[in-house]
C-alpha cells in the first residue's frame, strides 16, 4: 500500500463512523481549546507587560547608592550612612559617558511630614494646612496609571525650582484650577521636634488626578531635605536618593549595569526585570497548559478505546488486506493515521474554538475596563501563529501516540484467524 492509499483508506474508515469519530474528537477538542485559551492568556498578558516596559524605556538604568542600613532612603530621624553618594559631581561625570543619553537625579521625601498652605486664595485662611505627598516632576509614565491630563496651566516644571503642580483634589473648596494658576502656596515641613519651615512656590499647573500629591522641582526637594536634616551641604554630602540613567540603546544599558555595579552602586534595569518576568511567565504558561493536558489524557483513552473497537469490527478487513499483500507496517500505519486524523480534526476545531473564545473574552474585558475607566487598552487573549501550529501538531501527536497500542495489536493479527472471524 502506498502512503496515499493509506490516507484515503483512513479517511474512508473515519467517514463510515461519523458519530463515533465526532464523539472521540470531542475530548481532543476540549483539551486543545483549554490549552489554547489558557496559553493565549499567558501570551497576551506577557506581551502587554513587555509593551508597557518598552514604553517606560528598556534603556533606562535605575541607580541607587549603597547604604549601611536597610533599603530605606532615610527615616524621619536619621540618614543612613551612604558608602557612595550620587553627588552632583557624580551625575556630571555620568552625563559625560559616551553611551549615556541623559541622567535624571531624583529626591524622595518619603517619611517627611509635608503640609500645604494657601496664603492668598479666597476662602482659605492662612493657617489652614493640609497633608500632601511631594513628588518629583512627571518624568516617566506609569504603565498601571492613566497619564495625567492638564486641567489648567502646564505640567512642565522649571528645573531651577520655584514652581509647583497640584492634583485637583488638593485645591481649596470653591477654587477652580484656572483661578489657582499663578497663585502662591507654601509647602510647610513640620519636624518631629515641632519646628516648621515654609517653602514658597508658585502654582503653574493643575492635573486631573486625585491622589493628594504635588509635583515640585528636584532642587526644591533637595532644599526641603537639607532643612529637615539640618545639613546645608546635603547634596554634596549625601547626594541624590537615586538617579535614572538613560543609555543610547538596550545593549549599552546592559554595559552600564555592569559598570555601576562594579562601582558599588545598587542597580536595577527594566530589561533584567523583564527577563525575570519572562521566566516566570514560562512557568505560568506550563501550569496553564497542564490544565488542558489533563483533558487530553482523557481524550487519549477515548482514542485508544475507539481504535480497539475498530479492530474488532474490522478483523476480517484486516485479514483480507494481509491476504492480498499488506504488511504489518502497512496495517500499523493505517491505524496510526486514523488515530492521528482524529487528533488533528479535534485540534483544528479546538484551535478555532479557542481563537473565537479569546475574541469574545477580549471584548468582554475591554467593556469592563471602559466601565471602570482603567488605563489599560490591550488584548489579554492572543492566539499567535506558533501557538496555533503547536496546538495542531500536539493534537495530531496525541492521536498518533494513542493509536500505537491498537495499531500494533492490529498488525499482529494472524490473517487466517482474521479471515475466519465472525
Amino acid at each position: 500500500m502506498t502512503f496515499g492509499d493509506m490516507i484515503r483508506a483512513a479517511l474512508r474508515n473515519l467517514g463510515r463512523r461519523k458519530v463515533r469519530t465526532a464523539l472521540t474528537s470531542t475530548g481532543v477538542i476540549v483539551g486543545i481549546l483549554t490549552i489554547v485559551t489558557m496559553v493565549s492568556l499567558g501570551v497576551g498578558v506577557q506581551r502587554e507587560i513587555e509593551q508597557q516596559f518598552a514604553q517606560l524605556g528598556l534603556e533606562n538604568v535605575f541607580v541607587r547608592p549603597r547604604t549601611t542600613e536597610n533599603d530605606n532612603f532615610f527615616t524621619q530621624f536619621s540618614i543612613p550612612e551612604r558608602q557612595n553618594p550620587i553627588s552632583p559631581e557624580v551625575v556630571a561625570q555620568w552625563r559625560e559617558l559616551p553611551n549615556v543619553e541623559n541622567v535624571t537625579p531624583l529626591i524622595s521625601l518619603n517619611g517627611v511630614m509635608t503640609l500645604l498652605q494657601f496664603p492668598s486664595l479666597v476662602g482659605e485662611a492662612p493657617a489652614d494646612l493640609r497633608s500632601i505627598q511631594v513628588s518629583p516632576p512627571f518624568s516617566f509614565p506609569d504603565p498601571f496609571e492613566r497619564p495625567p491630563e492638564v486641567l489648567a496651566g502646564t505640567l512642565a516644571i522649571n528645573a531651577s525650582g520655584g514652581e509647583i503642580v497640584l492634583d485637583r483634589n488638593v485645591l481649596p473648596p470653591n477654587v477652580t484650577p484656572e483661578q489657582a494658576i499663578g497663585e502662591p502656596v507654601n509647602i510647610v515641613l513640620r519636624s518631629p521636634r515641632g519646628e516648621e519651615e515654609a517653602f514658597p512656590l508658585t502654582i503653574t499647573g493643575v492635573n486631573d488626578r486625585s491622589d493628594g500629591e504635588v509635583q515640585v522641582a528636584v532642587v526644591d526637594m533637595a532644599a526641603m531635605k537639607s532643612w529637615w536634616f539640618n545639613l546645608p551641604d546635603y547634596l554634596e554630602s549625601q547626594g541624590y536618593d537615586f538617579a535614572v540613567v538613560s543609555a543610547r540603546n538596550v545593549s549599552e544599558a546592559a554595559n552600564l549595569v555592569r559598570r555601576f555595579r562594579e562601582d558599588g552602586f545598587r542597580v536595577q534595569s527594566l530589561e533584567l526585570i523583564l527577563d525575570t518576568a519572562g521566566r516566570a511567565f514560562a512557568v505560568i504558561n506550563i501550569m496553564l497548559a497542564s490544565v488542558g493536558g489533563l483533558a487530553l489524557f482523557v481524550a487519549c483513552l477515548g482514542i485508544i478505546n475507539t481504535m480497539i473497537m475498530a479492530i474488532y469490527e474490522r478483523t476480517r478487513e484486516i485479514g483480507t488486506l494481509k491476504a492480498i499483500g499488506a504488511s504489518r507496517g502497512d496495517i500499523r500505519w493505517l491505524f496510526m493515521l486514523e488515530a492521528g486524523m482524529i487528533g488533528l480534526i479535534g485540534g483544528t476545531i479546538g484551535v478555532a474554538g479557542g481563537w473565537v473564545l479569546g475574541i469574545g473574552l477580549n471584548r468582554l474585558i475591554r467593556w469592563y475596563i471602559e466601565q471602570q475607566d482603567l488605563p489599560v487598552s490591550a488584548d489579554f487573549f492572543v492566539v499567535t501563529w506558533w501557538l496555533a501550529l503547536a496546538a495542531l501538531g500536539f493534537a495530531a501527536l496525541v492521536g498518533i501516540v494513542a493509536g500505537l497500542y491498537p495499531a500494533n495489536r492490529a498488525a499482529r493479527l494472524d490473517p487466517l484467524v482474521a479471515l475466519r472471524y465472525e
